[in-house]
């Protein structure tokens, strides 16, 4: 009984724990996989504005929260923009060696940007949902980018295609079944004592 005042408050400390939102994390991250602009992973189509990619060969560790996976693949489309560069909403799936889906990523829309000397990104900021079972707890703030290198280009319309390196973030929410485990396990402890 005299340990009551001190269990209820850590209780009380993890209940408030629950709802408290750590700082951005990555959740999954690759490096470029491609040797050079001879494999492209990502296609952009300046005449119908849209985006597409693949990977579909060995090379790719998509490094995430939950451990990594050798030799992944994903794929990325986009439904058209209403404005040079940008594009409308898609997906991006990852898949594990096996072809087994591990994370997707839905947008409603992003933008081709250009980020220094001849360099271009793909960012999505816009109502980016994350789900897949690399997610270990909930997350909010969702954001991605491709960042694209080997740039070749396409006709003569601004069209190209490119190697990219991804990284994807979030804030991560901390499951309340968690923190209430941690709390059994201080009451247990209190009360051995």
């Amino acid at each position: 009984m005299k340990y009551f005042g001190t269990i209820l408050t850590l209780v009380f400390a993890v209940s408030a724990q629950a709802n408290v939102v750590t700082g951005t994390d990555t959740i999954a991250t690759f490096d470029d996989p491609a040797l050079d602009a001879t494999t492209p992973l990502i296609t952009y189509d300046a005449g119908s504005n849209t985006l597409s990619g693949a990977w579909n060969s060995i090379g790719l560790t998509l490094e995430t929260v939950s451990g990594d996976y050798i030799d992944a693949t994903f794929t990325l489309t986009a439904l058209p923009g209403g404005l040079p560069g940008e594009v409308g909403a898609g997906e991006v799936q990852f898949f594990d060696s096996l072809a087994n889906p591990i994370f997707n990523i839905a947008f409603d829309s992003g933008q081709l940007n250009a980020i220094g000397f001849g360099a271009t990104e793909f960012l999505s900021l816009n109502d980016v949902t994350f789900t897949g079972s690399i997610l270990i707890d909930p997350v909010q703030n969702e954001s991605f980018a491709f960042s694209f290198a080997n740039q070749t280009p396409v006709g003569n319309d601004g069209s190209f295609t490119a190697t990219a390196a991804f990284t994807s973030s979030a804030t991560v929410i901390p499951e309340p079944a968690t923190l209430g485990l941690l709390a059994l396990g201080a009451v247990a402890f209190f009360r051995k004592r």
